[in-house]
């Protein structure tokens, strides 16, 4: 680990994700970590490939040690959990860190539990996902999951999930294990903070994720509707809805009438799609700024999408399938007519008859964005951490009580 200089009153962000694999998470938590050192606050990272943040004012960079790399998943594999632990406790007492904030369910999460509780500091988890969707294929390795677990971060994970596949429930279980025992559980979206408390999370608060910096695009006045998708290449992101949506629209209205922009893999050539494959970050809003809007095919699993975000700061709506996100974003989205390829097929050609729908949609994305800036972000989140503190006082005397 390279620490950084003592500073006082510093709050300490802490990922078990790789920060150069840029999937949803990753992205908001340097949004974070640079939004809050852009509001004056010090920041403390702690993650693998923190150095991404090298130079950044008001960041104080700490990479960790990674024994190896989870084959298929990418999930690090820190070195030395004990000497992790010592370190990581040296670095709260010399900041004089007045919160953790952790953004996984790992090996740093759970030492953040620890150093909390014996340090008297609170602990917040930013949950990015409650509702996993692995391969059914995986249940099998079910055991040895739990057990790997249990191995990095020497605990084993309880309260049980038990409301979907073997491999679901075991990774919901891990994301319980740590928010069950936080001080404060931060949902960006309120869909989720619903899911969790159901499953007995009560100290949960809606946070957002950080929004880019408003730059709000011309509306384009002419040419096909013009379409934006960019996620992970996985089965629970639907890129295939989109696709065939696509070929409904052209079979029915002509060629050209509608272009979706797909950021990601490779893909079969397909009439009215263009695939960018690998887009990096900062090219992705100027693709979107370029569209009319972007579609998020999911379906019961997103929390709140960074392509939402992106695609709001910039005034582009966002074309939602799954109908309990799309109320989540309220007149920023534009939710279809069903939840299949034919649903969202019908969708696009109303927007083909109606454009004034999307420039009402515009205008709420520019509104919701301009919500999730750095500064109100920062404002809630110091609010946040007061009310974690005084939750970590009441219960310390509980908590006693049981280990005794």
């Amino acid at each position: 680990m390279n620490g950084g200089d003592t500073a006082q009153g510093a709050v300490m962000l802490l990922c078990d994700y790789s920060l150069r694999y840029l999937g949803g998470a990753q992205t908001a938590f340097l949004r974070q970590a640079r939004g809050l050192a852009e509001q004056g606050w010090t920041v403390v990272v702690v993650a693998p490939d923190a150095d991404v943040l090298a130079g950044v004012p008001g960041i104080v960079p700490v990479a960790v040690r990674v024994a190896f790399t989870v084959p298929g998943v990418g999930l690090p594999v820190l070195a030395s959990r004990r000497r992790l632990r010592v370190e990581l406790a040296r670095l709260a007492a010399a900041h004089d860190v007045r919160a953790l904030v952790v953004h996984s369910e790992f090996t740093l999460a759970v030492a953040a539990l620890e150093i909390g509780a014996a340090q008297a500091r609170p602990v917040l988890q930013t949950v990015h996902t409650f509702f996993w969707q692995a391969s059914s294929a995986l249940n099998a390795l079910v055991p040895l999951a739990l057990w790997e677990y249990h191995h990095i971060t020497g605990r084993w994970p309880s309260p049980r999930y038990t409301g979907s596949t073997p491999i679901n429930n075991a990774l919901r279980t891990m994301t319980l294990t740590v928010a069950t025992r936080a001080d404060a559980v931060l949902s960006p979206s309120a869909h989720q903070a619903r899911a969790l408390q159901a499953e007995g999370v009560d100290a949960v608060h809606e946070l957002s994720n950080i929004a880019e910096p408003l730059q709000p695009a011309p509306a384009r006045a002419d040419g096909p509707l013009a379409l934006v998708w960019a996620a992970r290449f996985a089965p629970e992101k639907r890129l295939e809805v989109a696709l065939d949506a696509i070929r409904l629209v052209t079979a029915h209205r002509g060629p050209g009438r509608v272009h979706l922009h797909v950021a990601g893999g490779t893909h079969e050539p397909q009439a009215d799609v263009t695939f960018h494959g690998r887009v990096p970050g900062d090219e992705v809003g100027a693709l979107v700024a370029a569209s009319d809007a972007v579609v998020i095919s999911s379906l019961g699993f997103d929390n709140q999408p960074m392509i939402a975000l992106e695609a709001f700061s910039r005034g582009r709506p966002a074309v939602v399938v799954d109908p309990v996100l799309a109320e989540e974003f309220g007149a920023a989205a534009i939710g279809t007519e069903g939840t299949d390829a034919a649903g969202l097929a019908a969708s696009l050609e109303g927007l083909l008859d109606d454009r004034a729908g999307l420039e009402r949609a515009a205008a709420a994305a520019v509104t919701y964005a301009r919500d999730r800036q750095p500064a109100p972000h920062a404002q809630q989140l110091e609010r946040l951490i007061a009310v974690a503190r005084e939750r970590m006082r009441e219960r310390t005397p509980q908590l006693a009580a049981r280990r005794s």
